[in-house]
């Protein structure tokens, strides 16, 4: 039977997305280090949203996550290069909402929406254990991207790297 942590999931903070998390990843290892078994805590620990190779060791839900973060990222990756040919070229609905923002940043966020709703789907039917967990570390990590994009700076960034100088 698998460990159940009642206690810990109970008392974690609702997440929203775009919402300013109300506890870091850190924090959040920090508290799960007091509840978790050794062998638990190294799996949750290990969890990381940039990490897209599929392990052996990698729980379940965790596998289903990478393998659902990688064909987002290989559907992007080639319409993207269909893109740099052809502007004519259609784009897969899954990924028209992304493509219609007129930002980098407004897609990026659209982007990390569709990562969050597959996590909500994967969170139903799930409690109390480590998947419920490791998924709510996942969210903990998106939120957390999403705070350090910085409007202005971007733009002033892309600003100073697209200007043209002649000699």
């Amino acid at each position: 039977m698998p460990n159940k942590y009642y206690y810990l999931v109970a008392s974690l903070a609702y997440l929203e997305f775009e919402k300013t998390p109300p506890i870091t990843k850190y924090e959040f290892l920090s508290e799960c280090k007091k509840w978790l078994d050794a062998d638990d805590f190294k799996k949750l620990a290990g969890i990381d949203i940039s990490d897209i190779e599929i392990r052996p060791r990698d729980l379940p839900i965790i596998k289903e996550w990478k393998s659902f973060d990688l064909a987002l990222r290989k559907g992007l990756g080639e319409i993207r290069e269909t893109r740099k040919k052809s502007l004519h070229e259609k784009i897969p609905v899954r990924f028209m909402d992304v493509f219609e923002e007129p930002t980098p940043l407004l897609m990026e966020r659209k982007l990390e929406k569709k990562r969050w709703d597959f996590i909500e789907e994967k969170e139903f039917g799930r409690h109390f254990d480590i998947n419920a967990l490791a998924l709510y570390f996942l969210k903990i990590q998106i939120l957390e991207r999403l705070a350090v994009f910085e409007e202005e700076k971007g733009k002033a960034r892309f600003e100073r790297l697209s200007e043209v100088t002649y000699a």
